[in-house]
């Protein structure tokens, strides 16, 4: 029999407690790794609890890589090899696996059965726990130093902690944005994306609360025509829902440039 060596126990700290951040954290606990995740917020999973309203859209019925990255305003090339690793149908076996039973709706959301994301929320949670991961709130990260084949993480309070690996899940963070830079990562900047439209338009203006479950939308910009499909809902503001927020995803870079 060969000798396999044993695979070395690494301290991980997973920085930031959302959806991304519980995920990565429960697959190196899994492996065996100590993991802690710091939130710099009170709670954890904030996102989650509010995304697809309420209910949590967590993935999408789409099981084929090549066709799922178009899916992606941008990028779909570099995601193709992670999405051969780890796919919808993984996602999918994954929650079921922890008992959370999904369905998929006709524009191709899969939502949990229960339409709340506090199940996911408490999958999540749950999941996190009975693999060990430590959970610190309030665990504001203010420096990253590399020192040697290690890390030292400062937070806000002046604590010290070492870890042998972080996995940055800071979202659409500055602060996450301005920690991996700091380690020598180049960063591509950002603009706002998946954001409604403030529409000042007296056709709609009695209608906020009024959703059509079928729109057609066209977005005319400077550089060139977007178009998406699917329900929209009136606001006291303007115009929100799926539609609006893919439409808004596909002209992020255009938008921001036209202002």
């Amino acid at each position: 029999m060969a000798f396999q060596p044993r695979r070395r126990k690494l301290k991980v700290i997973v920085i930031g407690g959302g959806a991304a951040g519980f995920f990565g954290a429960i697959a190196a606990a899994e492996n065996g790794h100590e993991v802690t995740i710091l939130e710099a917020a009170a709670s954890v999973l904030a996102k989650v609890r509010i995304s697809g309203g309420g209910r949590c859209n967590l993935t999408h019925s789409c099981f084929e890589p090549r066709e799922l990255v178009n899916s992606y305003p941008r990028g779909g090339k570099a995601l193709r090899g992670p999405f051969s690793r780890f796919q919808p149908t993984d996602t999918i076996n994954w929650f079921e696996s922890r008992g959370v039973q999904t369905k998929t709706e006709p524009d191709g959301r899969m939502f949990p059965t229960t339409d709340d994301s506090a199940t996911i929320v408490d999958c999540l949670q749950g999941a996190a726990k009975d693999a060990g991961v430590v959970v610190r709130l309030r665990a504001n990260v203010s420096s990253i130093q590399k020192t040697g084949s290690n890390f030292q993480i400062t937070l806000q309070s002046g604590e010290t902690l070492q870890a042998d690996r972080i996995l940055m899940a800071t979202g659409g963070s500055r602060a996450g944005f301005e920690l991996s830079h700091s380690l020598g990562h180049q960063i591509v900047p950002p603009v706002p994306s998946l954001f409604t439209f403030k529409v000042d338009d007296p056709r709609i203006q009695d209608l906020p609360g009024v959703a059509v479950e079928h729109v057609d939308c066209q977005l005319v910009t400077d550089a060139k025509t977007f178009q998406q499909s699917g329900p929209i809902l009136v606001t006291h503001w303007g115009l929100s829902g799926p539609a609006v927020l893919k439409l808004s995803a596909w002209a992020a870079r255009e938008l921001h440039d036209s202002n």
